[in-house]
């Protein structure tokens, strides 16, 4: 199995992992590959859930029609506005 040593942890991430791996009844290297594994796995469901809602919105989105060169150009300010929106909102 593969290894791999952390070097220069923050004071307070060395110190939240020791106490981390006390309570949970882990060794410190145990804590973090816990860790680490909990993230991935929240990153996945993140990206599952989201593709599924895409397949949705395009379900809903009704039957598939030929894309032009106007629709296309629509779909993109649409996308553009969006992504602005979101950007403005944000701040």
């Amino acid at each position: 199995m593969p290894s791999y040593t952390l070097k220069e942890i923050p004071a307070d991430i060395y110190e939240k992992t020791m106490t981390a791996a006390e309570e949970g009844c882990r060794s410190v290297n145990q804590e973090i590959i816990y860790r680490l594994k909990r993230s991935f796995d929240a990153e996945d469901a993140r990206m599952t859930a989201l593709h599924a809602r895409w397949v949705a919105e395009a379900l809903e989105s009704g039957p598939a029609r030929p894309l032009d060169w106007a629709a296309l150009d629509a779909a993109a300010a649409r996308g553009v506005a969006r992504a602005k929106a979101r950007k403005a909102a944000a701040k």
